[in-house]
């Protein structure tokens, strides 16, 4: 036995290498297609007798001496194969299974010489990981993507577009024709969606448009699914999950049409239709009735298909899409490389356009092949290399799909190809969170940290990286989120495609319970389901149906009634019913219910003994956890958001080490820990977590029971956000306002005694009822002092108490105070966000005198403030420190409802000015890089001046009958 297990880790490293190492396309030849999936069966099967074996231990240790020992040490490890072998029993039936392996492996093995494969043990030759400076680079990208736009066609093209959707035609009232049509036509990946993008956010349509609603129409999309999104982007409430689809139809009219006759046009934009049955058969009563009353309204269609708009009866205007010219090409080529690989590129021009000519002028793939020259050093032998690759002429891939997007693919490591190619199972243009897919692709064990590596990684921060390389490779797109957890992702339809393809069988996403079952019975065929998605027209799943694929690992359902093995991802849906069989689900590693009407977790989740992340988002129904989840020692994320019964944690959380995210900590006074629940010294232990939120600090009554989580010693901390639940702090009468004072100094002193860690970067703090913030929040005074915080985002909504923010918020209380000392160090040195939200008393913002009088040798405060977000305060204006000629970050600044604001003036760094809802503003002048203002119901502006590089304007003002003066001297 002892010389079996010996032998077997070797082959698998063996032929894991082998496999990685040969870079030849698996598709061309079904003999090699069949001996991946002998390969990949092995490897499967080894990590299930691996899990088995942990199993055992386990329970072996529950029943046996070891009780009170917890084995912490990451599940799959090899130590459980030798303790678990004390059983006879279970040593002889694993031992055969582990035989038959061997076996099996020796003949995959074997076989491998028939293809002349280059056996070695040899390690997959590294890829070039992005720097510090490239990963900020593209994450800043994933907020506003321009890499797409290049040339003076799509400017042509967007202006034609939309003077056709904004000009009222002669039959818009017709009684027959009463929405008119717009299409974009062109072939896969030509840029239609871009176009349509850049359309749909253009000021010109936010003006003419009062509503608009943008659709992606899969291929295979779901009738009361797509009637939802629709509701939803059109401000409307589709009334939940049992809603038919009758009603909503009747629901989608009445939302279009509520603002009355004539008064709210709105715009339909349907991206990526494939047939005329979005139309026919789902949007297109709703709409039309909806323009009767709405008149000059418009459809926006994105389409392969001519034919389709002629079907829809009122086609407007056709336009078509043309591959980019040679220089545009170049262009965007260019724009998805590195700045310093730009520098000099003119000599590689020649090679570049042969490269461009593979491309057919379609800019997807010359993005995506930007993405993969951008990963090679810019010299003429690297780009000969991808230009004389074998895969620009692969045979056996179908014609709809891209050559170059396999060429990006091949060029992945084999970890990132298993990342790539997990997008398949979620549906075609789906919005999916940085995080989820982060977390799912660890507890798959895609992830792998490099073993000589002198950096610490964490298996979720080394996937972050993963994830942001295929960004940079223009395999998935980002998208602008306002979520403080993340950011999403869409993948291109082209793209998902490929990657589909490219999952092939053991990856499979079924659309209906016909092919779940055929699926599910297709035996015959020697079919190994590995992850399944199931869609959303999928009415029912029975689990005897899902029970039969023995071999599944990851299931996602986005059905709406549900009744294996590393992932469960159920998305809207009757779930109650599912609770009974969860815990049977033994090696789950991911577990997440979102919108579901699950009511508990079992009793017995403890079983589940590899559970790695548990995500519970909008369980409305769900009531405290199960008391035996404190055993699950593997567990590396608990986040409970928005499920508001709730309202404890069991005791002893503080024994889950392995915790990086603790998410809807719901806050217990210790006086209750007879009562089994947790408190806050239980974080004290916790000492890995990368992610925390607290809810219900206003419960805190005494500074040494917040002092007992130690939070300033996780030094791993990057956000951390704070909830109190200020309306408890606002009940009227004289004895509550009595009471006020009190509180809010316990309050006080509680927060000042929660201070984080000096690297956390992220900050939230919400219905905090203090009068000041805390001291830890600025800049310390000397160098004795605790030092700063390094924070890049600093949020503080719903304050009700805080009346002045003094420089001590900006600079040491010694600079302030008018001492000689001089600070070395600039406060808040890599603050890049601020946002102050719902501070209604607040009125002064005081900054510190020498940078208010321009002294050119201090040193300022937040020197990389790039966004400044304010709104609900009675602020008249903003400190002249904000004004300095050595502040160069501030790019945004956003002021809403700020009803004493008199003026902006000064703020030379500005590119992007939102003013909304501010009464008293009279002038705005001296913004001299301004190219985008919007202005909102500010009825006594009088003054726009000195603003000489804008170029996009926004004015709206229902209440005023003539168009404003200072509008004669301002030429945007």
């Amino acid at each position: 036995m002892a010389a079996v297990l010996d032998a077997f880790v070797p082959y698998v490293k063996k032929l894991i290498a082998d496999m990685a190492q040969d870079g030849r396309p698996s598709m061309l030849l079904s003999t090699v297609q069949r001996w991946v999936r002998k390969l990949k069966d092995a490897m499967y099967d080894a990590t299930d007798i691996l899990d088995l074996c942990q199993l055992e231990a386990d329970k072996r240790k529950e029943s046996g001496g070891d009780r009170n020992k917890q084995n912490n040490a990451p599940p799959g490890c090899l130590q459980p194969l030798l303790f678990c072998l004390r059983n006879p029993v279970f040593a002889h039936k694993i031992g055969s299974r582990i035989k038959e392996l061997n076996q099996r492996l020796q003949g995959i093995h074997k076989a491998a010489r028939d293809f002349s494969f280059n056996i070695n043990l040899a390690s997959y030759p590294e890829q070039r990981m992005l720097t510090t400076a490239e990963l900020s680079s593209y994450q800043a990208r994933s907020q506003i993507d321009e890499s797409a736009i290049v040339g003076e066609q799509i400017e042509r093209d967007t202006k034609e577009l939309i003077q056709v959707l904004t000009t009222t035609t002669p039959d818009d009232g017709d009684d027959i024709h009463h929405i008119k049509v717009v299409s974009i036509v062109g072939t896969r990946g030509m840029g239609k969606t871009t176009l349509s993008q850049k359309i749909f956010n253009e000021t010109t349509i936010e003006e003419h448009f009062k509503t608009k609603i943008w659709l992606s129409i899969t291929k295979n999309f779901d009738d009361v699914e797509l009637l939802r999104t629709a509701i939803k982007h059109a401000g409307g409430d589709h009334g939940g999950e049992h809603r038919y689809k009758s009603t909503l139809t009747d629901t989608l009219m009445r939302t279009l049409t509520s603002s009355g006759a004539g008064s709210s046009r709105f715009l339909l934009v349907m991206d990526d239709v494939w047939s005329e049955r979005a139309w026919n058969d789902v949007l297109g009563v709703p709409v039309r009735n909806a323009s009767r009353m709405q008149q000059g309204s418009r459809v926006l269609v994105n389409t392969r298909y001519a034919h389709l708009t002629q079907q829809m009866q009122a086609p407007l205007h056709e336009h078509r899409v043309h591959p980019l010219h040679e220089d545009d090409a170049w262009s965007l080529l260019k724009k998805q490389l590195q700045p310093d690989q730009v520098v000099g590129i003119e000599h590689l021009k020649n090679i570049g356009m042969e490269i461009l000519k593979k491309c057919d002028g379609l800019p997807l793939a010359v993005k995506v092949m930007g993405g993969l020259l951008s990963t090679r050093y810019p010299s003429e032998h690297e780009w000969k290399t991808v230009l004389n690759k074998p895969a620009w002429s692969l045979a056996g891939l179908p014609a709809e799909l891209d050559s170059m997007i396999y060429l990006s693919y091949e060029d992945l490591s084999p970890q990132l190809r298993q990342c790539f190619l997990y997008f398949s199972l979620f549906p075609k243009g789906e919005m999916i969170h940085q995080g989820t897919v982060i977390n799912m692709w660890v507890s798959e064990g895609f992830i792998q940290c490099p073993a000589d590596s002198s950096h610490e990684y964490v298996l979720e921060e080394m996937a972050s990286e993963y994830y942001t390389e295929l960004i940079k490779r223009n395999l998935i797109e980002p998208i602008k989120n306002n979520s403080l957890t993340g950011y999403m992702c869409s993948m291109h339809d082209v793209v998902h495609s490929f990657a589909e393809y490219m999952a092939g069988e053991e990856s499979l996403v079924v659309l209906d319970k016909q092919q779940l079952v055929a699926t599910a019975g297709g035996h015959g065929g020697g079919m190994l389901v590995r992850r399944l998605s199931v869609g959303q027209q999928t009415v029912s799943i029975e689990w005897a149906v899902l029970q039969s694929q023995e071999s599944l690992r990851t299931l996602i359902i986005n059905s709406k009634q549900v009744q294996f093995k590393s992932v469960l991802y159920i998305k809207s849906g009757d779930s109650d019913g599912l609770i009974p069989s969860l815990s049977r689900l033994k090696q789950l590693r991911y577990l997440l219910l979102q919108d579901t009407d699950i009511s508990r977790l079992p009793d017995d989740i403890h079983k589940m003994k590899f559970l790695q992340y548990i995500q519970l988002h909008s369980c409305k129904k769900l009531s405290p956890l199960p008391r035996s989840i404190v055993k699950l020692v593997h567990l590396r994320a608990l986040v409970i958001s928005g499920s508001s019964n709730v309202s404890v944690l069991p005791k002893g959380l503080g024994g889950l080490t392995n915790l990086r995210t603790l998410w809807g900590f719901p806050v217990h006074m210790d006086m209750d820990v007879g009562n089994g629940w947790c408190s806050l010294q239980e974080l004290a232990p916790l000492s890995q977590l990368r992610g925390l939120a607290l809810y219900g600090l206003e419960k805190v009554p005494a500074t040494w029971m917040a002092e007992k989580a130690m939070i300033s010693t996780k030094g791993h901390l990057g956000i951390l956000e704070l909830n109190y639940n200020s309306t408890v702090e606002h009940t009227a009468g004289p004895r509550a306002e009595a009471k006020q004072p009190q509180q809010q100094s316990v309050t006080e002193e509680v927060l000042e005694k929660l201070r984080p860690p000096t690297c956390l970067e992220t900050l939230i703090i919400k219905g905090y009822v203090g009068r000041q913030l805390p001291n830890w929040i600025s800049a310390p005074a000397s160098s004795t002092d605790f030092k700063s915080l390094s924070l890049e985002r600093l949020i503080i909504e719903d304050a009700p108490s805080i009346k002045h923010v003094g420089p001590e918020f900006q600079a040491p209380s010694s600079l302030a105070a008018g001492g000689a000392s001089t600070a070395a160090f600039a406060p808040f040195p890599k603050l890049k966000e601020l946002q102050l939200d719902g501070l209604p008393k607040w009125e002064e913002w005081e900054w510190n005198d020498s940078e208010e009088k321009g002294d050119l040798k201090a040193t300022i405060s937040m020197p990389c403030l790039e966004e400044l977000y304010i709104q609900n305060c009675k602020l008249s204006r903003l400190p002249p420190g904000l004004a300095s000629i050595k502040r160069l970050a501030l790019r945004a600044l956003y002021m809403y409802k700020l009803t004493n604001m008199a003026a902006l003036e000064n703020l030379p760094s500005v590119v992007q000015l939102d003013v909304f809802d501010c009464p008293e503003l009279k002038r705005i002048s001296g913004l001299s890089k301004l190219q985008k203002i919007r202005i909102l119901r500010c009825p006594n502006l009088l003054v726009l001046e000195g603003v000489p590089a804008l170029d996009h304007m926004v004015l709206e003002d229902r209440g005023t009958e003539a168009l404003p003066e200072y509008l004669a001297v301002v030429n945007p």
